[in-house]
């Protein structure tokens, strides 16, 4: 029986500071930006810290052992799950989807969901953009037009957003986030403040390529179908259901049995501390649930995450 715990990968960011830190992410420094908790990407490849697989990165597990993931056909492993800690404003940016990536950048494409685990008051975030038209969108660009192209808001702790590939958005300052995501680090530059590195230059921009990718008109993503149930202590509820990911909340407050039928989990703890199969967990903890693993006991008081396919 295979839960496959898991070494985050820190990055440093532009935009990083001490949130992941402030987290419990002793290994975070002031300038991180984000922990990649469950990654088989070549960009932030996480090794297992228990069992027989101690050692070895989740990709190599994913390539010798793809029994372990219900023996699904993607050539790499298909999702990644991060925690993002903004203490400035990340860039406007578009994500490819999957034909676009795969033509230029020999890539999956990325399609992704964002939870809000907490923010400073009056943080924004950026959704989608004003134009209804291809030509209006180039003209705002080129323009440097942003107040007026973008659609732009305020967030609380325990909003959920999903961003499919083709939305222009961006994280802003003061917000703490986790993302569950294809498994891609395709990211296309629209516009970034024309902030200078320590060096003094403005960092690079892929204007072409986000005019190229960007759905017009913007079509927020219906959420209406979210479904809440209750378990036997606590709470279930998937945040979003789609071709890509599946995603479900589970706050528990005691024992629960959760059953798998997936090829596998991703299981994020992102509140409270507990047991998993026996072994402690604390927020921050991620894992990997393999498909030979039907079901997982979970006690204490915990939010958890769960990620499928």
């Amino acid at each position: 029986m295979e839960i496959l715990f898991l070494n985050p990968v820190f990055k440093e960011a532009i935009w990083g500071g001490k949130l992941l830190k402030e987290f419990g992410y002793e290994q975070a420094t002031d300038k991180t930006g984000e922990c990649w908790g469950i990654s088989a990407h070549k960009s932030g490849d996480c090794t297992i810290s228990n069992g027989e697989f101690e050692g070895k990165t989740l990709s190599w597990v994913y390539e010798n052992h793809r029994e372990l993931f219900g023996n699904i056909q993607d050539n790499i492993f298909p999702l990644l799950v991060k925690i993002i800690g903004a203490e400035d404003d990340l860039s406007i940016q578009v994500h490819p989807n999957d034909e676009y990536a795969a033509l230029h950048e020999n890539s999956l494409g990325k399609t992704e969901c964002w939870y809000v685990l907490d923010c400073k008051e009056d943080t924004k975030m950026v959704m989608g953009h004003h134009a209804k038209t291809k030509e209006e969108l180039v003209k705002a660009i080129e323009n440097d037009d942003y107040d007026h192209l973008l659609n732009k808001f305020d967030i609380k702790k325990g909003d959920f957003f999903y961003i499919p590939s083709g939305t222009i958005h961006a994280i802003c300052k003061g917000s703490l986030i986790y993302e569950a995501q294809q498994s891609s680090d395709i990211t296309y530059r629209v516009y970034d403040y024309h902030r200078k590195d320590k060096d003094g230059n403005e960092r690079q921009l892929h204007v072409k390529q986000s005019i190229d990718v960007t759905t017009v008109p913007y079509k927020p993503y219906d959420l209406a179908k979210q479904v809440e149930e209750t378990i036997e202590n606590g709470t279930r509820k998937e945040l979003v259901s789609s071709n890509y990911l599946t995603l479900n909340k589970y706050d528990m407050t005691g024992y629960n049995k959760v059953k798998n039928d997936k090829p596998f989990q991703l299981v994020s703890i992102i509140e409270g501390q507990g047991t998993v199969e026996g072994k402690e967990v604390k927020k921050g903890d991620h894992f990997v649930v393999c498909s030979d693993q039907k079901e997982v006991d979970f006690d204490g008081t915990m939010t958890v995450m769960i990620c499928t396919l």
